[in-house]
């Protein structure tokens, strides 16, 4: 299934006059700030290394971090009218739902050099933000717990447990990437038949598994975390920070089966204090040169295709959109997500949903 992302008719009408006479001006050294929120841990010491320090060095834009970026978060920073972070990195459902309730600055791409853009797969650029990069949330465990091919393959499996006994981590559903989709696999449905989610079903699927779950993930760190230290021996995680953990000697593993792929997006909070920057940093994160970087330290696709010939055949192999992987996942369908039932985005009612089990 293919998210529903496409913005073939928006990048082909940029104006490439406008762009190629702003594009030094994007390079140019500048001053002051630029608030930028990702998800912390490992893959933000990642960014780190990979993006926000050269950024700096280039630019003389000095990045302040923060994290946890969310819809719930912008809405809570617009209603206060304190607007914290320039520009942050979306998950695609929040995002979207992001830009339909205009809390998302429309992205100035006549400040932007038209080159880089036009690099970027097409899919990921839209008229509120920019792909950052594409990845997977997987079947992850614990090798000493399930040795690498005694381990489940199948959401069935993580939820079979008779065949596979010990504890799980799940993600919470108020959390970035929810649980639903992994549920309705578990329960049997295809993943050509996924969309739209039977979210009722999902929550009785949810509810098999509810007494086993250890901890309901609320952090990108969390699940590698509970995994590494055995709090937990199977669960959802992303591939990326699982695959540096292994290349790195934890006991941990991951399999690409049912492997649910998306993107995250780079976007501007309306009424964010340093707009310009924002832009400047989001032109330099989209170019090949930093994208391909971030790959090497933690194995996350990068948006920009061009990215892909600055990497070894070995560094590719474990990325999320290199076809031998791909043809094993489902994509994520974050349109799906943002669309709205009553009033209410789906994100919004699954997480009314999500509050009213859990007192069950």
């Amino acid at each position: 299934m293919k998210q529903n992302l496409t913005r073939r008719s928006f990048t082909a009408g940029l104006a490439a006059g406008a762009a190629l006479t702003c594009a030094g001006r994007a390079r140019a050294q500048s001053s002051g700030t630029v608030v930028i929120a990702s998800f912390g841990g490992q893959f933000q010491d990642a960014q780190r290394k990979a993006l926000f320090e050269p950024f700096e060095k280039s630019t003389g834009i000095k990045v302040v971090e923060a994290t946890g970026p969310s819809l719930a978060k912008v809405r809570t920073m617009n209603m206060s009218g304190n607007i914290e972070w320039d520009v942050a990195e979306f998950t695609p459902a929040d995002f979207l739902v992001l830009a339909e309730n205009n809390l998302l600055e429309k992205i100035d791409y006549s400040v932007i050099d038209k080159n880089v853009i036009a690099e970027v797969d097409e899919r990921v650029v839209h008229p509120y933000g920019v792909g950052a990069l594409f990845y997977a949330n997987v079947i992850a465990f614990n090798t000493k717990r399930y040795p690498t091919g005694k381990h489940p393959r199948s959401w069935a499996e993580v939820w079979d447990v008779q065949k596979f006994p010990g504890p799980r981590i799940l993600p919470s559903g108020t959390y970035v990437v929810r649980p639903n989709e992994f549920a309705l696999l578990a329960d049997g449905v295809l993943p050509q038949q996924l969309y739209p989610l039977d979210l009722e079903r999902s929550y009785r699927s949810l509810s098999n598994i509810k007494q086993h779950v250890v901890k309901w993930q609320t952090t990108g760190a969390m699940a590698p975390q509970a995994i590494v230290d055995g709090e937990a021996d199977v669960g959802m995680a992303s591939q990326g920070r699982i695959a540096q953990l292994k290349a790195q000697g934890a006991p941990v593993d991951y399999d690409w089966n049912q492997g649910l792929v998306t993107a995250d997006y780079w976007g501007i909070p309306k009424g964010a204090k340093n707009v310009e920057n924002a832009l400047k940093f989001i032109e330099f994160a989209s170019r090949p040169e930093p994208q391909a970087e971030l790959s090497k330290l933690i194995p996350y696709s990068p948006a920009n295709p061009q990215a892909f010939k600055l990497l070894t055949a070995e560094q590719t192999k474990d990325l999320a959109t290199a076809p031998d992987n791909l043809q094993k996942q489902v994509w994520l369908d974050a349109a799906w997500w943002a669309a709205k039932t009553n009033e209410k985005s789906n994100i919004e009612r699954n997480t009314d949903m999500w509050n009213a089990w859990l007192q069950r």
